[in-house]
């Protein structure tokens, strides 16, 4: 049955005689297909992939032959007939342009034979013929005459080994290319090869870096092929073409369609056919990137694009500079996605473009993105640049640029890197912190830069939610220090980058990033090989540091003044700038921080605020100027401190000036720049009226200079006279200890507040069923914020002492996610030589997991150990082959469990009667693993240094209400008679006594039904005892719970 002349794409080879045309579609499936036999050729058939039966003699070339001169070319081709008996397989003619016929150029190559036998033949059948006739005279392909070449006809094939890829890959090396062909593509991102020229080995490929939809384990077959008007158009014109003999073709299914009838997910199929129209059957290079651990090989394929190979000659090498990324395209045309573990194996330029490209289609709403919309981010995009001068250097990723336009100060966070965090008030350096601040500060303190803003980020850490700090907008930025004369411009990032001491942030493909990534993975990369800083394996040098500077310090400080006075002129660093002429100066010879003044002058003072009984203090006119000034001039600048003296309050008087090569303001007289002298000629700072000029090493030239800024009536001599009187008697900073109290920015830290509960607690406890809203609500008047935590109850102790951990803490999730990435359960068990009051890591008997744990008790006979798990509460005696040492990262994290009470009721100690009974109720009320409310009454102060990691977070005694339900635990303990309330005579605080007595009834109830400890009656007075938690004092009372009643 013969068709008219359709027209197509020759898509894949499969023997020397048979090939696959593509037609053409608009719909978003795969083009419509049809298998077609060269009519009256044999040619030799491959052998299995599996290796089972071998190739025909010159099989293989006689394919490639074939494959080479038609794949990817456009062909007009009809069906000449079709067998029944071998399955409908259809036979027909297919021409190349016009006159190019595939059939005879194959035949004239002498890679088919022609068969004249059967009652169906080719129209062609006498041109195939003389052709074949013409072959054999010449010895070409199968019908060569060299004995050596009909020796090597047959290709050596075997299936894939496993272990096939890596020994490739071990041949090869990581970023090796090879030549190889695509024999199928499985899917859009997995391509079965095999490796040119000889065809001998085959591979599985998946490509690096991408993930295409999945075609589903069973998916369904591909449909049949359509009748040939399906498969392609008519080619009008051809001799013999029947218009109108073609059937319609049936509308395209949609993405949605394929999927909803198969087991592909959406644009799984789009994805496939996007990959055969480019590299099936093509040749391409595989870069081999690396293998998992099952043996999967993965690799980046390069291919030549269909239009170009079309127009270049079927067998000319195609130069790579013209050659598509596969996976690039597929990320392109949004039919993949990036896959993080599998972009590692690519190097870190290639992976950054691919991501760049995912993001792009993205944007563009492509294909599986089509519903996109993106995650909600704590960044914002920034466009603002300016210049400036960095005036501090806070970390080693953060400094402080002073706005040359606007003169205010910004800080800003070096865009995608992190250095190590300094130390912090309750919080050490960590290694290299120290390091890479220096390195940093050496190089670009004091130095002109430009300054251009990329993103802002909102954080908020574990410390700023315990503080109870709202969430911070860092602003990250690009830095590059202005050049100087013969120097180029470089970045600051890269800088710290490149010398080890901060490493790349790997962003989230949506996620802002610094315009030179790429130039900062490069340095990583860099520092990584040269195992600076960081990546060095030697540990950092211990910074010993003796710090006299802190308030208190004075009498540790005088210690060091003899020394300083004998050693003349020392090299010192300004840490901090604490007032327009005090310095936080650490001088690293001697290893000790001092805070330093220059003698004989003062500048205004700064406010203070109020703090440990002190009123606060108002300050002077143009302070923050001097203050401000200093700052830019002298903060973390290298400078040279001569010490004459030292006041009552610590302070070390003398000398300061800029250490030569540092990056200061160049002077008149050619002399190092000179802070007293800066300040004085400026109106900023005076001499001190008890100092007699004379007597100091510049004095006359310090009193010339401030005449001068009297006369020309500068900042603070504004007002001044020659008449003003200039007694300033009493005005002398350093005899006032205040001066030296004072914190790093010249004011005391105000000391937290205990003020008067508020009393709506008591409201809430009359309230019924509203306890829990009412308890939700701010205090009354005069009353400080009630402190409401969302928490789980993770063991109870007894009914006097249960232990909760805060709802969403992140530091609990990131425990168990480095404890779950641990693998112990392989690791050699420790012998019993832990210590009592050692952090280890113990396996809890009931779930089988580890946990961090305190060790209690050795027991060295069985061996065994009692431990306490400290991020939940309980204790378990563990065999010694249960315990594991604990990395330091772990045991940096305070414990997580924090122990409570309940408050306004008292409970049967351990040990005594119905402890047990209320231990058990207790139990039952707060089991189950669901969110409480806890209404904080009274926190003991937090001891991180305890020996016990229970007693490290303080006890809270707390209002524990279950949300949902509104149901008051105290209520319930008294209802059950597992509790009692105290005396109201012992209670002080008017807000508990209210608040107890509204919680009266549920006794009197538990009583009246002889419940709990009250099945024989009353059982005793209560008046020697100690008040509840939470019942006197400063403490507030108790809701009541809308609770059931039993």
């Amino acid at each position: 049955m013969a068709t008219g002349w359709l027209r197509g794409t020759v898509k894949e080879v499969l023997s020397g005689d048979t090939l696959v045309v593509a037609g053409t579609t608009k719909g978003p499936g795969p083009a419509p297909e049809k298998r077609i036999t060269l009519s009256s050729l044999i040619a030799p058939k491959l052998g299995k992939r599996d290796g089972s039966s071998k190739d025909e003699p010159f099989a293989w070339e006689s394919r490639e032959f074939l494959r080479k001169k038609c794949v990817g070319q456009a062909c007009v081709f009809r069906v000449d007939y079709v067998v029944e008996a071998i399955g409908n397989r259809e036979f027909g003619s297919v021409f190349l342009g016009q006159n190019d016929n595939v059939a005879l150029a194959v035949v004239a190559a002498g890679w088919a034979k022609v068969r004249d036998a059967g009652k169906e033949k080719s129209p062609y059948l006498e041109d195939l013929k003389r052709a074949e006739e013409a072959a054999q005279g010449a010895g070409l392909g199968l019908w060569t005459k060299d004995p050596a070449r009909t020796a090597k006809a047959v290709r050596e094939t075997a299936g894939q080994d496993d272990d096939a890829a890596s020994v490739l890959l071990a041949k090869v090396g990581k970023g090796g290319m090879v030549d190889a062909v695509v024999e199928a593509v499985l899917g859009g991102g997995s391509l079965r090869v095999s490796l040119l020229p000889t065809g001998t080995i085959g591979l599985l490929v998946n490509l690096a870096g991408v993930q295409c939809p999945s075609l589903g384990r069973r998916a369904a077959a591909a449909p049949e092929a359509a009748p040939a008007a399906a498969a392609a158009a008519p080619a009008a014109g051809e001799e013999g073409a029947a218009a109108g003999t073609a059937a319609p073709t049936s509308a395209a299914p949609t993405a949605a369609s394929i999927a909803a009838s198969s087991a592909a997910e959406p644009f799984a199929r789009e994805a496939k056919a996007f990959s055969e129209a480019r590299v099936l059957n093509r040749d391409v290079k595989l870069v081999l990137e690396g293998v998992d651990k099952y043996g999967n090989l993965f690799g980046t394929v390069l291919y030549t694009p269909p239009a170009a190979a079309a127009a270049a000659a079927p067998a000319a090498a195609t130069a790579s500079g013209e050659q598509e990324h596969l996976a690039e395209q597929l990320l392109k045309n949004g039919l993949a996605k990036c896959v993080e573990w599998s972009l590692n194996l690519l190097p870190n330029p290639a992976a950054l473009k691919l991501r760049d490209v995912e993001k792009a289609a993205k944007a563009e709403r492509k294909a599986i993105w089509t519903g996109y919309v993106p995650a909600p981010t704590n960044q914002t995009k920034l466009s603002d640049n300016f210049t400036g001068k960095v005036v501090e250097v806070v970390s080693g990723d953060c400094v402080v640029v002073k706005d040359a336009a606007s003169g205010a100060e910004r800080r800003i966070n070096l865009s995608s890197i992190r250095a190590p965090r300094p130390g912090a008030r309750e919080r050490p350096a960590e290694p290299h912190a120290n390091e890479a601040k220096e390195f940093l500060r050496k190089r670009i303190i004091g130095r002109p830069v430009e300054v251009k803003m990329e993103y802002n980020r909102k954080v908020l850490t574990p410390e700023m939610m315990l503080a109870g700090d709202s969430e911070r907008v860092m602003a990250f930025g690009n830095v590059e220090l202005t050049p100087e004369k013969g120097e180029e411009k470089q970045n600051v990032a890269e800088m710290v980058v490149a010398r080890g001491y901060a490493t790349v942030i790997k962003h989230r493909t949506d996620e802002e990033r610094s315009g030179v990534y790429e130039r900062l993975v490069a340095c990583e990369e860099l520092a990584k090989s040269s195992k600076r800083g960081l990546h060095s394996a030697k540990e950092p040098a211990a910074n010993r540091i003796n710090d006299v500077s802190q308030p208190g310090s004075a009498a540790r400080a005088k210690q060091y003044l003899p020394f300083f006075q004998r050693a003349g002129k020392m090299v010192g660093v300004v840490e901090y700038v604490l007032s327009g002429h005090r310095l936080r100066v650490h001088i690293p010879k001697e290893g000790v921080t001092i805070v330093f003044a220059p003698s004989g002058i003062k500048t205004p003072a700064r406010p203070q605020a109020a703090g440990n009984g002190r009123p606060a203090v108002v300050g002077e006119p143009f302070a923050e100027e001097a203050f401000a000034y200093t700052r830019e001039m002298m903060m973390q600048r290298d400078v040279e401190v001569v010490v004459e003296t030292m006041d009552r309050g610590g302070t070390f008087l003398g000398s300061v000036v800029m250490a030569p090569g540092a990056a200061g303001p160049a002077t008149a007289s050619g002399k190092p720049y000179n802070l007293a002298l800066a300040l004085l000629s400026k109106g900023l700072a005076r001499l001190q009226p008890n100092v007699d000029p004379s007597r100091l090493p510049e004095g006359q030239e310090m009193a010339r200079l401030q005449q001068a800024a009297k006369e020309a009536k500068l900042k603070i001599w504004e007002n001044w006279t020659p008449d003003q009187d200039r007694d300033e008697a009493g005005d002398d900073e350093y005899d006032n200890g205040v001066a030296a109290a004072s914190g790093s920015n010249g004011a005391a830290a105000a000391a937290p507040s205990n003020g008067a509960a508020p009393s709506g607690w008591a409201a809430a406890a009359a309230g019924g069923g509203a306890s829990t809203s009412a308890a939700a609500r701010g205090p009354a008047a005069g009353g400080r914020p009630q402190e409401v935590l969302q928490v789980t109850v993770t063991e109870v102790a007894d009914a006097s002492e249960f232990f909760v951990q805060v709802v969403g803490e992140p530091r609990v999730a990131w425990l168990a996610e480095q404890l779950s990435a641990t693998s112990l359960s392989d690791a050699p068990p420790i012998p019993p030589e832990l210590k009592v009051g050692q952090l280890c890591l113990a396996q809890y008997s009931l779930d089988g997991q580890w946990y961090r744990a305190y060790v209690e008790r050795v027991n060295r006979s069985e061996p065994q150990y009692d431990v306490f798990f400290i991020d939940y509460g309980n204790r378990e005696r563990v065999p010694s082959n249960k315990v594991r040492t604990i990395d330091a990262a772990l045991s940096a994290v305070p414990p997580q469990a924090t122990a409570c009470c309940l408050a306004h009721v008292k409970v049967p100690e351990p040990g005594t009667d119905y402890s047990a009974d209320a231990r058990a109720v207790l139990t039952q009320l707060l089991g189950g693993g669901q969110p409480m409310l806890a209404h904080v009454v009274a926190r003991e102060r937090a001891d991180p240094k305890a020996k016990h990691p229970k007693n490290r977070n303080g006890k809270l005694t707390v209002v524990l209400v279950e949300p949902e339900t509104n149901t008051n635990i105290a209520v319930e303990m008294l209802l059950a008679g597992c509790a009692r309330l105290p005396k109201l005579r012992k209670v002080k605080d008017a807000a508990a006594r209210e608040a107890i007595t509204a919680m009266q009834e549920y006794e009197d109830e538990a009583r009246q039904a002889h419940r709990g400890m009250f099945v024989y009656g009353d059982p005793g007075d209560s008046d020697d005892e100690e008040p509840a938690p939470g019942a006197g004092g400063r403490f507030m009372g108790a809701p009541k719970g809308g609770s059931v009643r039993r």
